[in-house]
């Protein structure tokens, strides 16, 4: 079944609602790949999605919770083969994992899940479109 991209403008206050609604539409999926920038509200929609014990992994670049895994790239020492090998290992069998900063590793592209991407529009509104289709290629095509 091919389902149309979910896509929503929010606010903080209406998070909860998207994070259900992400919930339902993409029903079984088990990997979560987020892409936007700084401050676009990656961590805080892992938080209300798993739970307030979730902090932002950017130094530690892996937290394990019950039942999910949630992963930064954004300093994930990605030319290390052992870290490499972790997160392919986790990306097998992790029962939910969110991968923040996900764009920054090309070959997460070939892992089936969903390709989430949030962007700021003012202080407290926020964009996000949510495809089962990765992102193209840098470069085009």
């Amino acid at each position: 079944m091919v389902r149309p991209p979910y896509q929503r403008t929010y606010n903080e206050a209406e998070l909860p609602q998207v994070v259900q609604e992400l919930k339902a539409w993409g029903a079984g999926v088990r990997r979560w790949f987020l892409v936007g920038p700084m401050g676009a509200g990656k961590t805080h929609l892992v938080r209300t999605w798993i739970g307030p014990l979730v902090s932002s992994p950017t130094f530690t670049y892996i937290h394990h919770y019950p039942g999910a895994v949630h992963v930064d790239l954004y300093r994930f020492p990605l030319e290390v083969p052992s870290r490499l090998s972790e997160l392919e290992e986790l990306l097998d069998t992790a029962p939910l994992i969110f991968v923040e900063w996900a764009d920054r590793w090309p070959p997460l592209r070939e892992w089936p899940g969903v390709w989430v991407w949030l962007w700021p529009e003012g202080p407290d509104r926020r964009r996000l479109r949510a495809d089962f289709r990765p992102p193209p290629p840098l470069g085009g095509a």
